[in-house]
């Protein structure tokens, strides 16, 4: 059975246009593949919380044990567990919203998600694509750092995980046609689903 982990760091207030994208994504998704269980880590304060000098050596102390049961652990766990992850979050001053780097921060750990060798880092997910869906008020052009960073986190991880990228721009931009632009967008989210 695969698992699709679909991590939700749409901090907006008002209706999120990623989570729409983010939502046309998977429905199609599990239409298309037979055995799809959906988890979904919904990245909020108080559920994902930053590496203080205190909490990193709590948490050394038990990769130095190998208890990684540790509730500290759960979205590690859960990400290293997943066949395939959908990041959704919006496009924020040139990256994606801080939460987002912070669970990043919870879910490397050495000798769980990946481990040092001779050469380098080698990933030990299982996770074979990484797909992230983003929206934009103006266009990202060659400033697209939130999507190159998660490239290199996926290939940290998870070795050659295939990426994908998936976005709406110019919906903050008067005189576009922002109805239009989220529903172009929401048919090549379906569309790249089916693959």
């Amino acid at each position: 059975m695969e698992k699709l982990l679909l991590i939700d760091a749409c901090i907006s207030t008002h209706n999120s246009r990623t989570k729409r994208l983010a939502a046309a994504y998977i429905d199609e998704y599990m239409k298309h593949h037979e055995d799809v269980v959906l988890e979904t880590a919904v990245l909020r304060a108080g559920r994902v919380e930053p590496l203080t000098k205190e909490r990193i050596s709590e948490r050394d102390g038990y990769i130095a044990s190998m208890d990684f049961d540790q509730p500290m652990f759960d979205f590690a766990r859960q990400f290293k567990e997943a066949d395939h992850v959908v990041v959704a979050t919006p496009y924020w001053d040139l990256s994606f919203p801080s939460i987002l780097k912070v669970y990043i921060e919870n879910i490397v750990v050495d000798k769980l998600t990946f481990t040092a060798t001779e050469t380098g880092f080698a990933g030990l997910c299982g996770s074979k694509k990484i797909t992230y869906i983003t929206t934009a008020g103006g266009f990202i052009g060659d400033r697209n750092f939130g999507f190159d960073y998660i490239k290199g986190m996926a290939a940290m991880l998870c070795g050659s995980a295939e990426t994908e990228f998936i976005s709406a721009e110019g919906l903050d931009i008067q005189g576009m046609d922002i109805d239009s632009i989220m529903e172009d967008a929401v048919k090549k989210a379906a569309e790249a689903a089916k693959k």
